[in-house]
């Protein structure tokens, strides 16, 4: 996906449905899934204990994909933070030569 802060429904953008304004971050299992208000109620009404359920849950029309991706961008905040801090850029100041 790579939209940086903002993010759509993942299945959503499978279909190729436009951005809807308000997208519920899901933890299932070890990943964190972007889903709309419509596809978070059907997460919420039948619960996946793992990724590989969160995908039977949102079936193509036709074939036999899902419309979760299998994999997901790195989403940092399910690890802890750093001890050391956010790491600072290594770009030039005024006083350097």
């Amino acid at each position: 996906m790579g939209q940086g802060m903002s993010r759509s429904c993942e299945v959503c953008f499978s279909l190729g449905r436009p951005r809807r304004q308000r997208v519920r971050r899901i933890l299932v299992a070890e990943r964190i899934v972007a889903l709309c208000e419509e596809h978070a109620a059907l997460a919420r009404a039948q619960p996946p204990s793992d990724v590989v359920a969160l995908r039977q849950l949102f079936p193509e029309e036709t074939g036999q994909r899902s419309l979760v991706p299998q994999r997901a961008p790195l989403d940092r905040r399910v690890f802890p933070a750093r001890p050391e801090g956010r790491r600072r850029g290594l770009g030039r100041r005024a006083e350097d030569a």
